[in-house]
């Protein structure tokens, strides 16, 4: 699976649930995240994906100072949530966003057989702990 088919499948994972999602894309858009998902009834995450490749993944410099943007408006309320997103064979990593980020130490139900949708919200939960 290519990253493309990764963000269809969460979009739609989302969707499916009654929820918003969208990707966006603009090749111009430089830092602009990846996608937007609203599960119902939760706040908006502001994700970026990411495969992972190697022994860590993360954000450009400029995405990371976009999703930082964000954290700082909106930390308080919690309204929207920064994400980054890592992929690889079949398993979601949530994590902060963070430069630099190690797959062992975020957030993961390390199974495929959930839909993307309840990993997120799960993810939510865990974070408000």
């Amino acid at each position: 699976m290519n990253e493309a088919d990764v963000k269809r499948m969460m979009v739609r994972s989302v969707k499916d649930k009654g929820g918003y999602a969208r990707r966006l894309e603009d090749s111009y858009g430089v830092g602009i995240y990846d996608l937007i998902l609203i599960p119902f009834g939760l706040p908006v995450f502001m994700a970026e994906v990411k495969m992972v490749k190697h022994s860590t993944f993360g954000p450009t410099l400029r995405q990371h100072v976009e999703l930082e943007r964000i954290n700082y408006v909106a930390f308080e309320s919690g309204h929207a949530i920064p994400i980054m997103i890592g992929y690889y064979d079949g398993i979601f990593y949530f994590s902060e966003p963070k430069m630099v980020i190690i797959p062992k130490d975020c957030f993961s139900v390390t199974t495929s057989k959930m839909p993307f949708h309840d990993q997120l919200v799960q993810y939510y939960h865990s974070r408000r702990k």
